[in-house]
């Protein structure tokens, strides 16, 4: 007896094929990608030059190099710093925090802070590096309205606290994906659960970390999944903003990465690089991946 497709199936398959094709496509060409990237990093590939043409292998050299010169370290700790205070401290925790504050309220100043949130993200990366400068200039915004008032001489705010305006930028602009995702999580916290707490004597702060947080806890992983390995591979603000500079305060290894392989034109190095950031990504993703999981 010959098997058959199930009428659904059958009348619908050329749907699911069309909706294959680009997802395998998809998958190819990142898996293609990937394979060029590992394959170049164990070569002395430049972008121009001879080198260009007749590269050779040169083993683990680029590996050796990203522990053995300066640059790549460097910009690992200023992306470490970068991505923990952005993301982890800023986006995730003041997401949560506004998600919670503004949970019930019903004003204007709700809907003045909610617009602000989607603004910064929903302004191009460009437009928002922009209006970052322009606000934290020594002719800006925050000096003419601030620190000249005050009788105090104007801040260049992007010379001096570089790393810190760009945390604070990045913040602003994602932000509103915490907050969005914290508050459609608030939103499915059963009330009678949390009534049920504070009856039993709870105080408030006991109802947040022993009641609500573990109720969201696979939100709360999700959030930090996503926003991790964005705020860690992030490129476009910080370099419209600062372009890594001023020397190399906020040269995160995106900016490295750039630099390296085409403003340098160490093609081969810069593979490595890109490499190094996938192995690190990978391991927090996997790190995520396990918090994801219902506790035993």
């Amino acid at each position: 007896m010959k098997h058959q497709l199930h009428p659904w199936l059958a009348s619908n398959l050329w749907l699911l094929v069309a909706l294959a094709i680009p997802a395998v496509l998809l998958i190819g060409a990142l898996l293609y990608f990937t394979g060029w990237a590992l394959a170049f990093s164990f070569t002395d590939l430049e972008l121009v030059g001879r080198k260009a043409i007749n590269w050779s292998w040169v083993g683990f050299d680029n590996y050796e190099r990203l522990f053995t010169r300066r640059g790549f370290l460097e910009s690992l700790w200023t992306t470490t710093i970068f991505s923990f205070f952005s993301a982890i401290v800023g986006q995730s925790v003041l997401g949560f925090l506004l998600a919670a504050t503004l949970r019930t309220q019903r004003s204007v100043l709700r809907g003045v802070i909610e617009a602000t949130i989607m603004l910064g993200w929903l302004v191009p990366d460009i437009v928002a590096a922009f209006l970052w400068s322009a606000t934290t200039a020594q002719t800006g915004l925050i000096n003419n309205l601030i620190i000249v008032p005050l009788g105090f001489e104007p801040v260049n705010f992007i010379n001096e606290f570089a790393l810190p305006v760009v945390i604070i930028a990045n913040i602003w602009k994602g932000m509103a994906w915490s907050y969005l995702l914290f508050s459609a999580a608030l939103d499915s916290v059963s009330r009678e659960v949390v009534e049920a707490a504070k009856v039993d004597g709870a105080t408030a702060f006991q109802r947040v970390w022993r009641v609500i947080l573990p109720i969201i806890r696979p939100h709360i992983a999700t959030n930090m999944l996503f926003i991790t390995i964005w705020t860690f591979t992030y490129f476009p603000l910080i370099y419209a903003l600062t372009g890594g500079g001023p020397g190399r305060q906020t040269e995160v290894l995106a900016i490295f990465l750039y630099k390296q392989a085409f403003t340098v034109g160490k093609l081969g190095y810069g593979s490595a690089i890109s490499v190094a950031m996938l192995v690190i990504v990978g391991v927090l993703s996997l790190f995520y991946l396990r918090l994801l999981r219902e506790p035993k």
